[in-house]
């Protein structure tokens, strides 16, 4: 696990000093599999908040690896900051983009009776029958990122994360202020896997703002390899020359574009999804225009923290946009490239 600490280990902590104001001691990381909140050890703050459950057992579960994918560290990031404020013994495993295993992860979590599952549903129905296990079991399950679909709904009691629709309305939107796009013209929609909701979801929307224009986007599958991604980009960018623009729907083809076009000797505008050093540079060199920040420390941090509270008050979760409408672009890059905010901006 050294990529993921090499990761978190310069990530700004913001929530430090609110902590150490009130009394609860220094947050410190204890790895990639568990974290525990400084407070735990003085009984939670003084109206109980972190201290009142027993049980405070909890499994966060990621669909790609976060020490290979930094969207996906940033919202391990930040849900284990949550974790330490609230005084959960918060286990972090990841399917590594393998659907099954991710089934077979939570079977097993059930059977240690922590009091909480966290969970995105990238799979959608495959994993619903999981899930409603785990409620069966009394266990609280909050999804994160991709929401359950309705067939989940008496299993799953809160989501955190993106409307994807809306920001890929917003994303093409922008995409026609800075292209003269024409009917028929060609734009590429590279995502990690096009079936899925956040694809689907978000390809959508900026084909919604593209049917003004006529313009037609075609799904491009990269999975969440970046090897695999660059070199499917490339063959694809190799054999469409005439493409018009492109919109990366996922963060593994957004990071590897500018090295796609390069390699294919394309060059077209690009506005996607998702940040990462590799976007922040595009935006800064002038090959990207422009990306929708999922804020994906927030979906993290937001999901945990809504069951600590779940946990100690009772208070029922509820479902959180998570924000990222505002696109990042080179008026405001420059934010993104402090070092102290990787792993919690980019």
């Amino acid at each position: 696990m050294k990529g993921h600490n090499e990761v978190i280990a310069t990530r700004f902590r913001p929530l430090a000093a609110v902590v150490a104001l009130a009394g609860a001691g220094a947050l410190a990381l204890t790895g990639c599999t568990a974290a525990s909140n400084a407070s735990s050890e003085t009984g939670g703050l003084e109206d109980g908040f972190g201290s009142r459950s027993e049980n405070r057992d909890a499994y966060f579960f990621t669909y790609y690896n976060p020490a290979s994918d930094v969207f996906w560290a940033q919202i391990l990031n930040g849900a284990e900051d949550a974790a330490e404020l609230g005084g959960l013994e918060l286990t972090h495993q990841t399917a590594e983009g393998d659907p099954d295993k991710m089934v077979d992860l939570v079977s097993t979590a059930i059977a240690t009776s922590p009091s909480i599952i966290f969970m995105p549903f990238n799979e959608g129905e495959k994993w619903v029958s999981v899930a409603c296990d785990a409620a069966d079991a009394g266990i609280e399950v909050i999804a994160y990122n991709v929401p359950a679909p309705d067939s989940a709904a008496d299993c799953v009691s809160a989501f955190v994360g993106q409307d994807f629709f809306e920001v890929g309305t917003l994303v093409g939107a922008r995409l026609l202020e800075e292209v003269d796009l024409q009917a028929g013209d060609k734009v590429l929609f590279p995502a990690e896997e096009p079936e899925q909701n956040y694809a689907i979801q978000r390809g959508g929307g900026v084909q919604e703002a593209l049917d003004e224009v006529g313009a037609e986007g075609e799904y491009l599958r990269t999975s969440g390899a970046d090897e695999e991604a660059l070199n499917s980009l490339t063959a694809w960018l190799t054999a469409n020359p005439d493409v018009k623009a492109i919109t990366p729907l996922g963060g593994t083809p957004h990071r590897n574009i500018v090295a796609a076009m390069e390699a294919a000797g394309v060059s077209v505008p690009v506005v996607g999804f998702d940040t990462s050093p590799q976007v922040i540079d595009g935006i800064k060199n002038g090959a990207i225009i422009a990306t929708a920040d999922q804020q994906g420390f927030i979906q993290g941090f937001q999901s945990v923290m809504q069951g600590v509270l779940w946990l100690d008050f009772g208070f029922a979760p509820a479902n959180i946009n998570s924000g990222g409408t505002g696109l990042i672009d080179e008026s405001n890059v420059s934010f993104l490239e402090e070092d102290d905010l990787q792993g919690v901006r980019f």
